[in-house]
């Protein structure tokens, strides 16, 4: 399986391994949204920990549980690395913001270049 889709998020893997998992325009992130998410990422992975970039440019709201899940445990056993593809300034201060209050278990980072994120995730090592 090399692409897939839930509710809120479609995914494909590239030829390096990178999941990418494209956020769905006005999207309201959920736990449960959280949880199918990061189960679709394990599954693409072949149940081996994955880098993934995550273009959050189309999201219009994540709750305080869901960003807990992707910090945590859970999230961990299916990522090894996460780029945030964000659109603007002000949502690079907001996710700074968030990932402050949700320490990650995993090495994460902001990007406004998808290239410039892909190229981060290949040298974080396994």
């Amino acid at each position: 399986m090399d692409e897939a889709s839930t509710v809120t998020c479609t995914f494909r893997r590239d030829a390096q391994g990178v999941v990418h998992a494209v956020m769905r325009a006005g999207c309201e992130m959920t736990l449960a949204d959280a949880k199918e998410n990061v189960a679709m990422i394990f599954a693409l992975g072949s149940s081996q920990r994955s880098r993934v970039l995550v273009d959050m440019r189309g999201v219009r709201s994540q709750t305080r549980d869901a960003r807990q899940y992707f910090a945590g445990a859970e999230a961990e056993k299916a990522t090894l690395a996460v780029a945030l593809l964000i659109g603007s300034p002000v949502s690079r201060v907001l996710a700074n913001f968030f990932l402050r209050l949700s320490p990650q278990r995993i090495p994460t980072a902001l990007f406004t270049d998808e290239e410039a994120a892909i190229v981060w995730l290949v040298e974080q090592q396994a």
